[in-house]
């Protein structure tokens, strides 16, 4: 009996062993370590406890530059529990980006550490003194905005050098309606320094807890990027004092801000790719007056990606990616939705880089936006005033209920671009349509102007499409559009507005009561 229990225990013992090997996971045929790039190597990537599987690489070819992505699945014993990708982005003088991210999808924290060689001992010129002097003060729109700005720049012996930017770990939050349309932003969660210095490597590290996505970026150059130490501490004290617009949180197709607390889905915390900054026109503006590499390098990687960014959406024209519950209250119209004062920005600043970075192919791209303002007055997403006098609805987008209000800004921003489009492109339609928006304007005359109250003699912001006024106007945007408007049609058959002349005195009086220098802001806001 004792033999034959035995016996059985045995054959129980088999076929428990034989179940597990059938139910069991297989095992992961992954490596511990990989090896990024092509003919020469750009990376090397590990974690702890962790193994990768290489996906497949994909390329593209920009008018400024050229990317190759490298991405591996991460898996946590035989749990599969992310990516990890490595945007290799090689600018047109040579420069190099180099994007990483980790996405956790996993339940546990873990941590992906890039390796990148260096040619030699790096010497660092850290800017956490500079990003921490700067305090960073509470605004009624967007809250606090804790981020700072880059790690710091890097020099070896050679001449080659190094701009290491932060790492920032966020979760995506979307909203999906019922269009089928999606709502995106991102809810920061940290900004830390990734970066340490070992020998002649360049150690970053990437921690993600579940359901985060970590993020960091870095550029480099077998050149110095600035001629000196001291002009590379003065951009990075610069963008510490501009810090809510300073460009920071960059990935291949955008750079992440801070955006309104009045978005869907909400939160205090949101950043989006705001498509009036994917533009760089700061850094190509020094870049023309200074020659520094750094700046040429930094403006090439904007025109990347604007253009990334559009094809990552598959659209014509370049769409906000959030909504605004501002605009959805008012309208019905949620993300993706087109801004025309934020396509204005984007396509003067292609324009601008055609010329500063001598890429002729983007003059076509730069007239896109023009295009679409022709469309919008075909559609009737207008605000008429009599014959050929229109303004331009804000915005449009899925689930618009009504015409949106024009603002007197917007509508100045259109025109201006309009005629440079014009200029540039010798096509009529363009100047017929800024003609129309600046008889609108004039058809409505002193009516803009404010006429009671702390705001007297100031100027509304927006005309509804009933013609009633409404909002605070911006202190100056709206004074300087108008003088750049005046410049503009000065150089055409139509020639200088009495109307335009008329607004920018009550808007100057006003301003002068408040104690601006008027004359001084103006100057220092419009650029030669």
């Amino acid at each position: 009996m004792k033999r034959w229990r035995i016996l059985a225990g045995l054959i129980t013992l088999a076929a428990v062993a034989g179940l597990w090997v059938i139910f069991s996971p297989e095992p992961v045929d992954g490596m511990k370590e990989v090896t990024v790039g092509e003919e020469e190597t750009i990376a090397h990537i590990f974690g702890d406890g962790l193994q990768f599987m290489e996906q497949d690489t994909e390329k593209h070819e920009w008018v400024a530059a050229r990317d190759v992505v490298y991405s591996y699945e991460v898996y946590a014993g035989n749990e599969h529990i992310g990516e990890v990708s490595i945007t290799d982005r090689t600018l047109r003088n040579g420069d190099e980006l180099h994007f990483s991210s980790f996405e956790n999808k996993g339940d546990d924290t873990h941590t992906v550490t890039i390796e990148y060689p260096l040619s030699g001992e790096m010497e660092l010129t850290s800017f956490d003194d500079i990003g921490s002097a700067i305090e960073h003060k509470h605004d009624s729109t967007v809250g606090v905005d804790p981020t700072t700005i880059p790690v710091g720049y890097g020099t070896l012996a050679d001449g080659s050098s190094v701009w290491l930017g932060q790492r920032y770990t966020s979760t995506v939050l979307t909203k999906t309606y019922e269009s089928g349309k999606t709502s995106v932003v991102r809810e920061l969660d940290e900004e830390t320094n990734p970066y340490e210095v070992e020998d002649e490597r360049l150690r970053q590290t990437l921690e993600a807890s579940g359901d985060q996505l970590a993020e960091s970026w870095l550029m480099r150059s077998g050149d110095p990027l600035f001629s000196s130490i001291e002009k590379a501490t003065a951009w990075a004290e610069d963008m510490a004092v501009d810090y809510r617009w300073a460009k920071k949180w960059l990935t291949p197709a955008g750079v992440y801000q801070k955006v309104p607390w009045s978005i869907e889905p909400g939160t205090k915390m949101g950043y989006g790719r705001v498509i009036g900054t994917l533009p760089h026109q700061d850094a190509l503006s020094r870049y023309e007056a200074t020659g520094e590499r750094f700046f040429e390098s930094i403006s090439l990687n904007a025109v990347t990606t604007i253009e990334a960014y559009r094809a990552e959406k598959e659209t014509e024209l370049w769409k906000t990616e959030y909504t605004s519950t501002w605009v959805k209250k008012a309208y019905g119209i949620h993300a993706p939705y087109t801004d025309t004062r934020h396509n204005e920005k984007l396509a003067l600043f292609l324009m601008n880089a055609a010329d500063g970075l001598g890429i002729e192919s983007l003059q076509s791209e730069s007239v896109k936006y023009a295009d679409y303002l022709v469309a919008q007055a075909d559609d009737g997403n207008t605000i008429s005033f009599g014959d050929d006098a229109f303004l331009v609805g804000d915005y449009d987008g899925p689930g618009k209920e009504e015409v949106p209000h024009a603002s007197l800004n917007h509508a100045l921003g259109e025109s201006d671009y309009l005629l440079k489009a014009y200029e540039r492109t010798g096509d009529e339609k363009y100047l017929n349509l800024a003609y129309s928006i600046r008889q609108a304007i004039e058809m409505i005359g002193t009516e803009w102007i404010r006429e009671e109250g702390e705001h007297e003699d100031d100027v509304w912001y927006q005309v509804n499409e009933d013609h009633t006024f409404e909002g605070n106007d911006y202190q100056l945007l709206t004074l300087v559009d108008l003088y750049k408007n005046q410049k503009a049609w000065a150089e055409t058959e139509y020639g200088v507005s009495d109307v335009y002349n008329t607004l920018i005195e009550s808007k100057s009086s006003y301003l002068e009561r408040t104690g601006l220098d008027v004359e001084k802001a103006v100057n220092e806001r419009i650029s030669p």
